[in-house]
């Protein structure tokens, strides 16, 4: 059995907490918890949907307000209806307009997706899909092992976490690769690789020796 949130005939939810106004069974009590666990994952994302679409709906609407970048006074009606201060209204919508829906992972907190709000999308693809592998095999990525990965260019160990930061390898390239790598899937999937003429093909070559020149370097 299932109980909606908003149903408020045996409990009411508010933000000083859970009021039960009449007996619940068993089944009513225990299938709350799933939907209090969803409830309190995604609050975030939900409230920065919410603002992005009232930003981009209404603020934009006001040919005034020609600036790309949202003025503050933007956010007063949301601070307003939310109680919430403006720079946690800003970080959320931040997050939700800069880590599209798609990419979103169930399994994986708000803040990992803040972490890496600040990548291109082929990269917040990998790095959000490494960090759910991992916990499904039961090894999973903290948020602080997921920054200092990113900035190292690759999953560090729990080891590595914490030793300085000098000691923590190359500079990062995985992105640029991933990129690379994105952009080949792309092109097959466009059956680019099929229909290419000779020259084309030699072009690509060249344009991709640099990157053969490196690997033998190694």
């Amino acid at each position: 059995m299932s109980i909606a949130l908003s149903d408020t005939r045996k409990f009411t939810i508010s933000r000083t907490g859970l009021e039960v106004h009449d007996h619940l069974s068993f089944e009513e009590w225990s299938s709350l918890a799933p939907l209090l666990n969803e409830a309190a994952r995604g609050v975030a994302f939900v409230i920065g949907d919410w603002l992005t679409y009232g930003l981009d709906r209404f603020a934009k609407s006001d040919p005034r307000n020609a600036a790309s970048r949202v003025r503050s006074e933007d956010y007063e009606a949301a601070i307003h209806l939310t109680g919430l201060d403006r720079a946690t209204l800003q970080t959320y919508a931040h997050v939700s307009r800069k880590v599209p829906s798609s990419l979103r992972n169930k399994d994986l907190s708000w803040e990992h997706h803040k972490i890496v709000a600040k990548l291109p999308p082929v990269d917040q693809q990998y790095w959000l899909k490494l960090a759910a592998h991992q916990l499904a095999d039961g090894q999973p990525v903290s948020t602080r092992r997921l920054r200092r990965s990113i900035s190292s260019g690759r999953l560090l160990d729990t080891d590595e976490v914490n030793l300085p930061e000098s000691d923590r390898g190359i500079e990062n390239h995985i992105p640029f690769v991933n990129r690379l790598v994105a952009w080949w899937s792309r092109m097959r999937e466009k059956g680019w690789h099929e229909d290419a003429t000779p020259e084309q093909r030699a072009a690509v070559k060249r344009d991709l020796e640099p990157i053969v020149a490196i690997y033998n370097e190694l």
